[in-house]
């Protein structure tokens, strides 16, 4: 309400008496507001590079445009590199979104368009980026904190409280009598007999999202890093439990490994989308392979180390030589992004989960591959998927919180383990194939039997659901 309002509120009402005090003030009100609507509007806040549109291209853009994948030449990673622009020439032009790619690729206004992986850009965020362009795209300020400090460098933040001991990955050992569980910090060797801890491999940074033995039991790898900022991976020889190497090259964190069947190469794969193969006595990077456009989740080696297959969120299966690194064919069926893949013991069939729900099943050609099954298997996301060493049975594990058990070759269903205490985000068959083992996002971990399915650890009670 403005002064002269309020003054002639409280100096008395100048109407008639049947109005009241109170209708006076409503009268008053209205017509302050009328007033106010009638000044000139405020202007917006000019948009900044760090606090709006940083965040805009991070969440949105830099996926594709970083520097690791530079896909039309260009990345968005940093102002500086944004200001240089990619193929088509300069990003933005200062003063003018009319003459700037990135405006008219984003705002639908110019092909391809942008994103390219998602949908449009909400509308406000579309605003943001064409008033900051035409407010001459000035950088960060020097009070403004960078989203990126240094390229793959966030600021670090360290946690209030305790990580949480999450279970993200599982590894038998080829004697069936250890367990490598994936913690966060490292790697937790577990008798898998009495669930009982035996050693802890640490020191690799935050969680260890994947974890495997060689083919001899000799090595142990774990994969993990910081979100952003950079893979890692650390390999332990066994029985010494002794570091042998620690390997750093990915853009962001490691999502999957593999050791190839000789135990020589270890094939890494990252939220980057990258697969890199590692010479694993020495450390040093053999080869990288490219292909596909979202995180990279999966991997996994035939059992003649012929091929190697991976799953990504990008929706695809694809199978490469690791020998040339040349992509041999893509298994493009899913219809949303894969989390997990499991080769059939015979090395001629492959089976993926993912966000789509449904367990895929193809034979594997020498130049592409033949769809065999698919089931929507369970009512979530589908997290990890296993077969059994004798390769009759398939092992699902999914965000309904539920286990599966599977005909391989029909996907009969013919068990339903209910009621998991949380998510299970790793499962591996014992090497006799009597056993399978789960770790959920809580920190148990379960040894099931394969016949009965009851858990021979007692860490988490499920229900076991026959059709």
């Amino acid at each position: 309400m403005t002064a002269s309002c309020q003054a002639l509120a409280e100096s008395g009402p100048a109407v008639p008496r049947s109005i009241g005090r109170t209708g006076v003030r409503a009268v008053l009100l209205t017509a302050a507001l009328l007033t106010e609507s009638l000044l000139p509007a405020a202007e917006p806040r000019a948009p900044s590079y760090g606090a709006d549109v940083a965040p805009i291209l991070q969440r949105n853009c830099v996926a594709c445009h970083s520097a690791n994948t530079r896909m039309g030449g260009l990345v968005l990673e940093t102002f500086a590199e944004l200001e240089s622009g990619g193929q088509r020439g300069p990003a933005i032009v200062p003063g003018s979104p009319e003459q700037s790619p990135l405006y008219l690729m984003v705002a639908g206004e110019m092909e391809p368009r942008m994103p390219f992986s998602a949908g449009p850009l909400p509308r406000g965020e579309v605003d943001i980026l064409k008033r900051w362009i035409a407010g001459g795209a000035p950088g960060p300020g020097a009070a403004e904190m960078p989203l990126v400090t240094e390229r793959g460098h966030l600021p670090r933040i360290e946690p209030l409280v305790e990580p949480g001991p999450q279970v993200f990955s599982v590894a038998y050992h080829p004697d069936g009598d250890l367990l490598a569980a994936g913690r966060h910090g490292g790697v937790a060797l577990t008798d898998a007999g009495t669930g009982t801890t035996t050693a802890l491999l640490d020191g690799l940074a935050d969680i260890a999202r994947a974890v495997a033995f060689s083919l001899d039991g000799r090595l142990v790898a774990a994969g993990g890093g910081h979100a952003q900022q950079g893979g890692q991976i650390k390999v332990w020889q066994l029985p010494e439990r002794r570091q042998l190497v620690t390997i750093e090259g990915h853009n962001d964190t490691v999502q999957a490994l593999a050791f190839s069947p000789d135990g020589k190469t270890l094939a890494t794969a990252s939220y980057d989308k990258d697969i890199k193969l590692w010479d694993v006595a020495t450390g040093r990077e053999l080869r990288t392979l490219r292909d596909h456009i979202d995180a990279v989740y999966a991997l996994a080696y035939t059992p003649d180390g012929s091929r190697l297959l991976s799953g990504s969120a990008d929706r695809s299966v694809k199978i490469w030589n690791p020998e040339t690194g040349e992509r041999l064919y893509t298994l493009g069926d899913p219809i949303d992004g894969i989390n997990s893949i499991a080769v059939h013991p015979s090395g001629k069939r492959v089976a993926a989960g993912g966000y789509d729900r449904t367990i895929r099943v193809w034979k594997l050609g020498e130049d592409g591959g033949e769809l065999l099954n698919v089931l929507i298997a369970h009512q979530s996301t589908i997290l990890r998927i296993a077969y059994s060493p004798g390769g009759e049975k398939i092992v699902t594990a999914a965000a309904d919180r539920t286990i599966k058990v599977f005909d391989a070759e029909t996907l009969e269903e013919l068990a339903s383990l209910d009621g998991q205490s949380d998510w299970v985000m790793s499962l591996a068959f014992s090497p006799d194939g009597r056993h399978f083992a789960a770790g959920r996002f809580d920190g148990s971990l379960s040894v099931y039997e394969s016949d009965s399915y009851r858990d021979r650890l007692g860490v988490a009670e499920s229900t076991r659901n026959s059709p």
